[in-house]
């Protein structure tokens, strides 16, 4: 039983490539009070106009867990754990993290949340989502 619950822990970590990642995509949005939180206008100012306004209301439904219009670094980060005890691999993260990071939409992961608008971001960028 201990080596199962341990092992488990372990796949349920983003590794710490993957978090820098994912702590470089929340830099880029321009986090306020103190990098605590990201505003719909920074993550609109990253995403751009290409398809800003979708990737922003597909990760404010997936990650803004209480819909206060500010996503804090722990939601940030508890969407991301989850993503990855969702059964994604950390390969599979970092892959998204990167296109992310380049430019590309933002789009539903299968994770047990769902974004409002994921079926119109992912076909705007005709990105494929590999399911865990």
């Amino acid at each position: 039983v201990g080596w199962w619950a341990s092992r488990r822990s372990r796949e349920g970590r983003l590794s710490p490539a993957v978090q820098a990642k994912a702590d470089d995509l929340w830099q880029k949005m321009s986090p306020v009070n103190g990098g605590k939180a990201v505003t719909r206008e920074g993550a609109a100012k990253f995403f751009g106009h290409k398809f800003g306004k979708l990737s922003v209301d597909a990760m404010f439904d997936e990650v803004d867990v209480n819909h206060d219009q500010e996503m804090t670094k722990e939601e940030w980060d508890a969407f991301w754990l989850g993503v990855k005890t969702a059964g994604y691999t950390n390969e599979s993260i970092a892959e998204e993290l990167d296109n992310m990071l380049g430019g590309c939409a933002w789009v539903d992961w299968r994770d047990g949340r769902a974004p409002a608008h994921s079926e119109k971001a992912m076909g705007s960028m005709g990105s494929k989502r590999s399911q865990p």
